[in-house]
């Protein structure tokens, strides 16, 4: 056989092992896709569900059908004053932006800190720090619980922000150094020797550089305080005045059963501020995960 004649033996060997190796590609692809469509359908099933019955008639409310006979939009409106949910949402936003702006702003001093003054005894505080990942905020409840008695602040606001902050310290910290150790320590020191202050280098050049960081801190914090249960039902004894969980948690046992469909109205409502939330932030999402997540 001659040489050209094995050239394309060899090249048509070698087009036949890309073809199947494209083939298995697909199927993986194929097989990826209808997995994804069906965890999707798993997850949106009973958001569908909990949609048509918001709008359901009495009458309705116990049909097995997904599309409802009767359409009662007013659920809405009986749910949110029924229901107290306008001071219910207020709470919530009130204690969501405090343990944000609380909890953002130690962890990325913190982690600054930790990240470009590195020591024994920095490093043996962040490993301190990191144990609040392990420890289940249940097991802490008692002892913050006398804490805030002690202070002053039970049946407060402030204690529930408080506890929220404190909880989101760890991840907070975890996420922001990570981050930090990427930024180059020259772009800082170029500032100190124009004559900047260590503080004035850290919020006119990291900090700029650190929003994607701390939109994915802000963000987790976020949806932990807005859907968080025990701490306001710990630390706020009256449910009519204290978070949106805990609010429609004890109508439920009051309404709930007599009225499903404005239950599920006052629910929704109560999705569609941190789902608007998490939609305008979606785009940090990611990209400050993995970069906190990775060291380069």
């Amino acid at each position: 056989m001659s040489a050209i004649e094995q050239g394309i033996g060899a090249g048509g060997g070698r087009a036949s092992v890309r073809r199947r190796a494209g083939s298995r590609d697909g199927i993986r692809r194929a097989l990826a896709s209808i997995m994804c469509i069906g965890i999707g359908i798993v997850y949106l099933l009973p958001l569908l569900w909990v949609v048509t019955l918001s709008v359901r008639g009495r009458t309705d409310v116990l049909s097995l059908r997904v599309l409802p006979h009767s359409f009662r939009p007013r659920n809405y409106v009986d749910a949110f004053t029924q229901f107290k949910l306008g001071t219910l949402l207020l709470h919530s936003a009130f204690i969501t932006a405090g343990a944000v702006a609380l909890s953002v702003a130690m962890s990325v001093t913190a982690a600054y800190a930790m990240s470009r003054w590195r020591s024994r005894l920095t490093e043996g505080l962040f490993l301190l720090i990191l144990l609040g990942l392990m420890v289940p905020p249940a097991t802490m409840i008692v002892p913050f619980f006398v804490v805030m008695i002690n202070l002053g602040f039970y049946n407060s606001l402030v204690a529930v922000i408080l506890g929220e902050a404190a909880f989101g310290l760890p991840l907070g910290i975890l996420i922001l150094r990570g981050y930090i150790d990427r930024i180059p320590p020259e772009l800082t020191d170029a500032a100190r020797v124009d004559g900047a202050t260590p503080w004035r280098a850290f919020r006119l050049v990291a900090l700029p550089l650190l929003r994607p960081a701390v939109a994915t801190v802000a963000l987790f914090i976020t949806l932990s305080a807005w859907n968080d249960f025990l701490l306001p039902l710990v630390l706020l004894p009256d449910a009519t005045s204290s978070t949106i969980t805990v609010g429609l948690a004890s109508s439920v046992g009051t309404y709930g059963q007599l009225q499903p469909g404005l239950l599920a109205a006052a629910s929704l409502m109560a999705v569609v501020p941190v789902l608007a939330v998490f939609m305008a932030a979606r785009r940090y999402y990611v990209g400050g995960l993995s970069a906190g997540a990775l060291k380069s």
